[in-house]
């Protein structure tokens, strides 16, 4: 993939849901939450443009002179939405008609943990499954998580007693372009996609008080962990 190729898209609303509103503004490894998610975006050569959608004015005045990110602010998600993640299809909607693109990846704006070399897989199977010319045999990518469970009913009867993958659509990364996405009728995961799964500690989502202060716990003794962080 050529450098520059990509949009990256990032919703960080000042008041994020109910359940904790300020989520973004939280502090781990030294850093605001949504200082460390755009961070990991600035990283990434292949990403030429960072679209951020916020009313903050503390995030627009935190990159009033940045070359790389541009903050705006076109479309504030119902409560929930927010709850349910900062990617709705409606918010990458509202965002497409401000941004002049093809190519996006957008990334949920509560998962420090996550890591560069999964983005930069995620973009190396765009690259080749999705853009390559000479297999497209997918038209998006997006992460997701894998849950291994047996399954009750309510009345404690086993469903299935063998324990099934199930997977979830986690809401870290999409990556999409924008034929695909209105193909889809409007949605960023197509008819084809092809799905990443990302370890659990990439998904420990600052969406909670509890999810907090796990994730500064873990931070705190990372090099504890140097196979996992």
């Amino acid at each position: 993939m050529n450098h520059n190729l990509l949009t990256a898209l990032i919703s960080i609303p000042e008041e994020a849901g109910y359940f904790f509103p300020n989520r973004h503004f939280q502090h781990i490894s030294g850093n605001l939450l949504f200082d460390v998610m755009i961070k990991k975006l600035e990283d990434i050569p292949q990403i030429g443009k960072i679209i951020v959608n916020t009313d903050s004015s503390m995030i627009k005045n935190s990159y009033a002179r940045s070359k790389k990110v541009n903050v705006i602010n076109v479309y504030q998600a119902e409560p929930h939405e927010i709850e349910l993640e900062l990617t709705s299809d409606k918010t990458t909607a509202a965002l497409l008609a401000h941004v002049d693109a093809e190519h996006f990846l957008q990334l949920g704006p509560i998962f420090p943990f996550l890591r560069q070399r999964t983005i930069d897989y995620v973009i190396e199977t765009y690259d080749k499954y999705v853009i390559n010319p000479e297999d497209r045999r997918h038209d998006s990518v997006f992460t997701i998580k894998t849950l291994n469970r047996r399954y009750f009913d309510s009345d404690r009867d086993f469903i299935r007693e063998d324990r099934p993958n199930t997977f979830v659509e986690d809401g870290i990364l999409h990556l999409f372009n924008r034929s695909t996405f209105l193909a889809a009728g409007n949605r960023k995961v197509g008819k084809a996609p092809f799905v990443c799964g990302v370890d659990d500690i990439e998904n420990l989502a600052i969406d909670s008080e509890e999810n907090y202060q796990l994730a500064v716990l873990i931070d705190g003794n990372r090099r504890r962990f140097p196979n996992v962080l």
